[in-house]
């Protein structure tokens, strides 16, 4: 009898964890069009004064997402030689992307390491946290590799994943005037590659690397002219 209630208490605990899964990814999707839509399209902070409010507010969530979800620092060490590997692979091919557009004028001396540290590792780190990692998370679980699921499970958290990662980066990015046209289209598909080097590699430092050195290119290319670093006003 034991045995059958747990069987049976099995799929009630999957539907659980996949709709609270759902309720996490819809929350990051509104606060990640908020933020941009209020301090972007009608404040219309620059970019250096957006990103306080951004970084304060989506850590913060962050922050209440790792800790109700049982995360720790531990998810961010998993396989990370494949992790490092992830973001080199990944981090070419977004790097490459960046290159591809037109170039502006680069920040020099003080400013250029400002903009480094400001821009490219805060600025890419909490874009990479909310929009690849996040998302991934949100279905994985905390105990997600140590139960060793079967391959059909791995997959479909993978792809949920993935379709989550996309659809926080619409919302994100739709916050922004700039992108309500169909220049939408690219950080689509720049996002989910990242997160799909994040789900093929089972680790966060793929999407965390891949992402950051997008964003320290795009300083290096010109912040005014690359799409990777709005708000452009």
């Amino acid at each position: 009898m034991a045995g059958t209630r747990s069987l049976e208490a099995a799929p009630v605990a999957a539907t659980t964890n996949l709709m609270r899964a759902f309720w996490w990814v819809a929350a990051a999707a509104i606060l990640g069009f908020a933020i941009p839509a209020v301090f972007s399209s009608v404040l219309r902070l620059e970019r250096t004064y957006f990103l306080i409010p951004y970084a304060a507010i989506v850590a913060a969530f962050l922050a209440v997402f790792f800790s109700w979800n049982g995360f720790s620092f531990r998810e961010f060490t998993r396989h990370w030689l494949l992790g490092v590997i992830g973001a080199i692979v990944i981090g070419y091919f977004v790097v490459q992307n960046v290159y591809s557009q037109p170039a502006s004028a680069v920040p020099q001396g003080a400013a250029l390491v400002f903009a480094l540290l400001w821009f490219g590792i805060v600025y890419g780190v909490i874009d990479a946290l909310l929009l690849n990692v996040m998302p991934v998370l949100a279905f994985h679980g905390p105990n997600f590799d140590d139960s060793n699921p079967i391959w059909r499970r791995r997959i479909m958290c993978g792809l949920f994943g993935i379709v989550a990662s996309v659809v926080i980066t619409a919302a994100y990015h739709f916050g922004f005037a700039e992108f309500r046209n169909a220049s939408l289209v690219f950080p689509l598909i720049g996002n989910a590659i990242i997160t799909a080097g994040y789900v093929v590699t089972r680790s966060p430092l793929a999407a965390i690397g891949a992402h950051t050195a997008m964003h320290v290119a795009s300083i290096l290319h010109g912040m005014e002219t690359v799409v990777q670093l709005p708000p452009h006003y």
